[in-house]
């Protein structure tokens, strides 16, 4: 009974960090889609005051979220799935990691510029956080595929998601650009601001598929855990 109810309030941790996830990406949405419009949420008087608060929580929420669901996905996983154990493991030390070089860089804790030049500290930090990206986008693409071919039901809809995440990363991030560069010509400003909102669209809805999905694998592999307990 006492491990029931342990497993139920994970669940419930886990669905409330998809749900706060889910509300402040669409918020984060509209707010670089205005921006890109031109817009503010600053020109109304009631948002002037709440506006900075808001993009504060938003970035914490956007930060933390995602540790504590592939955290609890990691400790829901069964012992025998070591693979999906290692992937969900970087994926959490990434996202630690570029939780706390986001704060180092916010309150200047590390000194970005030094007499016009990039500091060696912040070189290695940045690159640091590069390789991470890297590392992480291709251990969640394995973990996708395993997914998708090993597992059924819940399991194989998030190895989808995941597969998504990575073909959106690839094509937002390294196509797309390169070929608006390459072929936008005369009207490049206006392909880029086309080509921002498409890709901020596009990673948004389908990182919000992929953790939506994986809190329904949570809450399948804690099903699993109580029948079987």
């Amino acid at each position: 009974m006492e491990r029931k109810s342990y497993s139920i309030d994970i669940n419930r941790i886990a669905q409330y960090a998809m749900y706060a996830y889910c509300i402040f990406a669409l918020f984060s949405l509209a707010f670089s889609v205005c921006r890109q419009a031109g817009l503010s949420f600053r020109t109304s008087p009631i948002l002037i005051p709440i506006s900075p608060i808001l993009v504060t929580i938003k970035q914490l929420v956007l930060q933390l979220a995602p540790i504590a669901l592939w955290g609890i996905f990691r400790y829901t996983l069964p012992a025998g799935v070591k693979l999906l154990r290692r992937c969900s493991e970087l994926m959490v030390l990434y996202y630690v990691l570029s939780f706390i070089l986001g704060q180092c860089f916010k309150f200047n804790f590390v000194t970005m510029m030094q007499d016009g030049q990039i500091t060696p500290t912040a070189t290695i930090l940045t690159w640091i956080q590069s390789t991470m990206v890297l590392i992480s986008v291709i251990a969640s693409l394995i973990a996708g595929c395993h997914l998708y071919s090993k597992h059924r039901g819940n399991m194989r809809k998030l190895g989808i998601a995941l597969i998504l995440v990575f073909m959106v990363w690839l094509i937002c991030s390294n196509i797309l650009p390169v070929a608006v560069f390459y072929l936008a010509g005369n009207t490049q400003q206006a392909a880029i601001t086309s080509m921002n909102l498409i890709s901020m669209i596009t990673t948004t809805s389908v990182y919000i598929y992929a953790y939506y999905r994986m809190y329904r694998a949570i809450e399948r592999n804690l099903q699993c855990t109580a029948n079987f307990t």
